[in-house]
């Protein structure tokens, strides 16, 4: 039986720039998804514990609201291994971000994905950190993650048993 609901996690380093990016836009394409809304539970976190409670760079709100994506996204948090393992996806930006999740987390069943893989399957690449960059790195992150988006709600209908809709 598919679950009723899905809690997904996006995974930076110090979630203030990519993980947030990522969960508002995955916010979005879940908001106009009328299977998908009230059913996938976004949130971010970082590896590290630098930024706690902080809101995202204004870098990055701002390449969002440039891009129309206007919800919020959660404070920095930590991505222990409680949070991890309440979790039934996980994506994260880059290798060693994969490396340190794989460590942490316990719950068996959690799939862990690399978020340039779901572009490039074969290779295994990173997503760049825009934080010492400006408005056009915050930018290419941001496209870089939206691209990835039809794959995931597909992704997400197909684990909530949704109607198949093609990305």
């Amino acid at each position: 039986m598919a679950p009723t609901t899905l809690r997904v996690a996006v995974i930076c380093t110090g979630n203030i720039c990519r993980s947030p990016m990522a969960e508002v836009a995955l916010k979005h394409l879940v908001a106009e998804d009328s299977d998908l809304s009230g059913h996938v539970l976004v949130t971010s976190a970082g590896t590290a514990n630098w930024h706690l409670g902080d809101p995202m760079d204004p870098r990055a709100r701002a390449a969002l609201d440039r891009a129309g994506l206007t919800f919020d996204g959660s404070p920095a948090a930590y991505a222990d291994r409680a949070y991890l393992d309440e979790q039934d996806l996980i994506i994260v930006m880059t290798r060693e971000h994969l490396f340190d999740v794989q460590q942490r987390l316990r719950a068996e069943g959690t799939d862990v994905w690399l978020w340039r893989s779901l572009l490039e399957p074969a290779r295994h690449l990173d997503v760049a950190d825009p934080y010492y960059g400006g408005p056009v790195e915050f930018d290419e992150c941001l496209a870089m993650i939206r691209a990835a988006g039809p794959r995931l709600t597909s992704e997400f209908r197909q684990r909530l048993g949704a109607r198949s809709s093609e990305a």
